[in-house]
């Protein structure tokens, strides 16, 4: 069957190939195509917050950044995944072409129950827009895709488990980078060196150490550790781990390099110290991620 997007002003369109609806929300496996180039500013849903997990190679030069008057984020392609915060604006670039993603429209209710509270989404930070560390979400994304193909036992049950999961990752991390009940905030980093940071961590090349990154902004490691978490709610040695195993997941998902040849692109030793990094971090092994035909 196909729709028009869910957003009227944009001239896309896309055929839904699986479908799954459940209290939680609405889940598909989409194929979007449009005829010509797109640059507009839009907005997500109101009453639902939406996961896009790339299924195959979005068109080059696609770009989807939030349009928030107290950010200044750095702007690069988009990546794998990204997350529409209700409600907010969004300015999207793309030239003309068609790609298949998993599309997870989650009713945004889900996550006041998760919490207990409710969240205010016009408040959160740089990394709720597009999580630059969502590599645990897209694990859960690829098991629900797995369900969703498949006609297997339990399927219904499996996937709502799994956007459970995703609602209590994501509203963890919500919560870690809100401000504070009393509005004001210690410490933090200014956003030019948010964005070195950023733009070096997810650099080609070998994962760069805290000194480095220190003296890129001008900052002692202690210095930089303390503003890090500050601004972030996380350390940036569990960034850097994070933002590394993002990469390594993408260049397994997208490409055909062997595992060996994806360690050393990323600094690693061994084939066998990254394995084991890899698994630390997202509780599965790098082989169990490539795509079928590429295990086959």
């Amino acid at each position: 069957m196909q729709y028009d997007s869910e957003f009227a002003e944009v001239p896309v369109r896309f055929r839904v190939e699986h479908h799954h609806e459940s209290k939680s929300g609405l889940i598909e496996v989409r194929r979007y195509f449009w005829s010509r180039p797109v640059d507009q500013t839009l907005h997500a849903l109101s009453d639902h917050l939406v996961l896009n997990m790339a299924l195959t190679s979005r068109p080059a030069r696609t770009r989807v950044d939030r349009v928030a008057p107290d950010e200044d984020p750095t702007r690069r392609e988009a990546g794998r995944l990204l997350v529409m915060i209700p409600g907010m604006p969004y300015h999207l670039i793309a030239p003309s072409g068609s790609f298949r993603c998993l599309h997870c429209a989650i009713d945004r209710e889900k996550f006041s129950a998760v919490t207990g509270e409710s969240i205010d989404w016009a408040r959160l930070g740089l990394f709720s827009g597009e999580p630059r560390t969502g590599l645990g979400i897209e694990v859960h994304l690829m098991r629900i895709h797995d369900e969703l193909v498949s006609n297997r036992i339990g399927r219904g049950d499996a996937i709502d488990a799994c956007v459970e999961l995703i609602c209590v990752e994501l509203a963890r991390r919500f919560c870690d980078v809100r401000p504070s009940r009393t509005g004001w905030r210690t410490g933090g980093l200014a956003s030019w060196r948010m964005k070195a940071i950023i733009g070096r961590v997810y650099a080609e090349g070998a994962a760069p150490r805290l000194a480095e990154l220190a003296e890129l902004c001008g900052l002692t490691e202690r210095q930089l550790g303390r503003a890090f978490k500050a601004e972030t709610g996380t350390t940036i040695g569990r960034f850097v781990d994070e933002a590394t195993m993002e990469r390594a997941h993408r260049l397994l998902t997208t490409t055909s390099h062997p595992i060996q040849e994806v360690a050393r692109e990323l600094g690693f030793a061994s084939a066998d110290s990254f394995a084991h990094s890899y698994r630390r971090l997202t509780g599965t092994s790098p082989s169990h991620v490539r795509p079928r035909q590429a295990r086959q």
